[in-house]
């Protein structure tokens, strides 16, 4: 089992469109609640078999005491901690801000931290537009000439949309004037949250993607791969292999990863389920031992899909989802998974989130 533990010790600078975790400004969690948090959780997570990672979220630049929670973290958990091999993502505004951004930056390298995500929508005005925050471009494009001068690299996580594609050209001078050292370009998932179903105006179509084919051999981006994913998940597709191979969900959930979710809050709250996307309140950190911890940890299964938002028996048959929704736009998704729980949003399904 794989698991992951998201500890939300600030909020967010931006309320993006797509976001599912429900990122967006919040209060910060006390450097004394988080260090009791850790001491409890850690021993719980030695316990447990297989791999194990903590995320600190939203956006941990944003905590007032972002060096001493770096520390604190690299001593009480320090295995369970981003190092070298992950993209640290930010939205950049909250540490160009900061006036101890030099210490953030001495500690980032001290633990093995090369590079930092920025997650790129468009040109500025589409940009900032989905991210709701007027400065959100801004912050991205100091960001990036700020990790350019610290010696460390700025990947960017392009987060496909239908003006995207169209601004694509100014896209790619951007990232060329900003010295991407390598870009991914991302199909937003759809879940069934209020934001990913307003974030559906936005969503490209197979048309729309067909618009870059042979434009995208640049900053590291795989285009072949990109475009196995369009052919495959594009919603006509989706129905045709649903159509001719049918869907049982429950046998479809059991291919999926062996990966459960968990969220703690800045009160100390626990859940099962992504942040944004519980499905059970396992109880308050404060309140509970290491044991209790360990013990609520190991009575939950992987929640990667399928019943970590629906109760699979009550789903209608695949044949009245396909009857229920024609195809009208033929959007794009990164898995069969999103358009289908798109279906089942259109036909008002009851999903299990609280």
């Amino acid at each position: 089992m794989e698991y992951t533990f998201e500890i939300t010790v600030a909020g967010c600078n931006t309320n993006c469109r797509h976001c599912y975790v429900s990122g967006g400004p919040g209060p910060y969690m006390p450097l004394a609640t988080y260090r009791a948090c850790l001491e409890k959780l850690a021993p719980a997570l030695e316990r447990l078999e297989g791999s194990v990672s903590i995320t600190p979220g939203h956006e941990p630049f944003n905590h007032p005491e972002a060096p001493a929670l770096m520390r604190m973290t690299h001593v009480l958990a320090p295995k369970y901690y981003p190092g070298e091999d992950s993209d640290w993502p930010t939205t950049g505004i909250a540490l160009k801000s900061r006036e101890d951004r030099a210490e953030v930056f001495a500690l980032l390298r001290e633990f093995g931290a090369k590079h930092l995500m920025l997650t790129l929508h468009g040109t500025e005005a589409c940009h900032n537009e989905i991210v709701r925050n007027p400065h959100g471009f801004e912050g991205i494009s100091t960001m990036a000439d700020m990790l350019y001068r610290e010696g460390m690299d700025a990947t960017f996580n392009l987060m496909l949309n239908r003006s995207m594609i169209e601004d694509w050209d100014a896209v790619c001078c951007f990232l060329e004037e900003k010295r991407c050292a390598h870009a991914y370009l991302t199909i937003p998932a759809y879940l069934p949250v209020e934001r990913l179903r307003a974030f559906q105006s936005c969503r490209a179509t197979y048309d729309d993607c067909m618009c870059l084919r042979g434009r995208l051999g640049y900053f590291g981006i795989d285009e072949a791969r990109f475009f196995q994913k369009v052919e495959r998940f594009n919603e006509a597709a989706i129905r045709e292999r649903a159509l001719r191979e049918g869907w049982d969900y429950a046998a479809c959930e059991q291919k999926k990863p062996d990966w459960a979710f968990f969220h703690i809050t800045q009160n100390l709250e626990f859940y099962y389920g992504n942040a944004g996307m519980h499905t059970k309140r396992l109880g308050n950190i404060a309140a509970m031992t290491s044991e209790d911890i360990y013990r609520a940890v190991l009575q939950q299964r992987a929640n990667y899909d399928y019943s970590a938002y629906y109760d699979l028996p009550t789903l209608p048959p695949i044949q009245t989802v396909l009857a229920l929704n024609p195809l009208r736009e033929n959007y794009v998704y990164p898995d069969a998974e999103g358009c289908l729980y798109r279906w089942l949003d259109q036909m008002g399904i009851e999903n299990i989130l609280i």
